[in-house]
Order: structure tokens, then C-alpha cells, then sequence
């Protein structure tokens, strides 16, 4: 495996994430965390189109890029937030649309990834 891909892999996941995140905040403790979701969603789905791709392939860009895109402990600090701020139900309305969006955008990238790649 080439490790300087990887790493270049990596530092365009994080440097993209930041980018999103710092330009989409979510604006008080219970306003929706509209960019962590879409790093996720978004990430999900290159996973599943990343699925297809040879081994080497799955590690730089599953593990570097997208493992950098996207990230469980901001989801973690964004459900913690709303639930400190006593905002339930945008918290659970987050968590459902996370969980729901990021599934139904990892199927079709592994739908599309095998019909591109297979």
C-alpha cells in the first residue's frame, strides 16, 4: 500500500469536514448539525462505492479519506449538545436521519460502486 496516498487521502477527508463544518455551524444547542450530517451521509456513500474498488483502494480511500470525512465522536457531540439543552426531539429527529440517511446512501454507493467497477 502506498502510505503517502493514504495520508494525502486522510488530510483531504479532515481538511473537507473542517471546510464544511466551519462553513455550515449549527446555530445554538438545539439548531440541526446540518454538516455533520452531510459529512456522514456523504461519506457513507463513498464507503459503498469504495467497497468495490481492489483492496489497496478500499484501505486509501475507506480508511484515509472517508474514515477522515466523516466522524462518530462529532456525531457524539452533537446528540450530547441537543440533549444538555434538553432538545429531544431535534435529537432524536438527528439521530434517525443520520442512522436512516447514512444506510439508504451506502446501499446505493455499493449498488452504483459494483455496476462502476464490476
Amino acid at each position: 500500500m502506498n502510505l503517502a496516498l493514504f495520508v494525502f487521502a486522510a488530510a483531504l477527508g479532515g481538511f473537507i469536514r473542517f471546510a464544511v463544518e466551519y462553513y455550515l455551524p449549527p446555530v445554538g444547542s438545539s439548531a440541526f448539525p446540518r454538516a455533520t450530517l452531510l459529512v456522514n451521509v456523504v461519506g457513507a456513500f463513498l464507503l459503498g462505492i469504495v467497497l468495490a474498488l481492489p483492496g489497496d483502494w478500499q484501505v486509501i480511500i475507506g480508511i484515509g479519506f472517508c474514515g477522515a470525512l466523516t466522524t462518530f465522536s462529532g456525531v457524539s457531540l452533537q446528540l450530547h449538545r441537543r440533549l444538555l439543552a434538553q432538545a429531544f426531539r431535534p435529537a432524536m429527529i438527528y439521530a434517525v436521519t443520520l442512522i436512516t440517511g447514512g444506510v439508504i446512501a451506502a446501499g446505493i454507493g455499493l449498488v452504483l460502486g459494483r455496476y462502476l467497477f464490476s
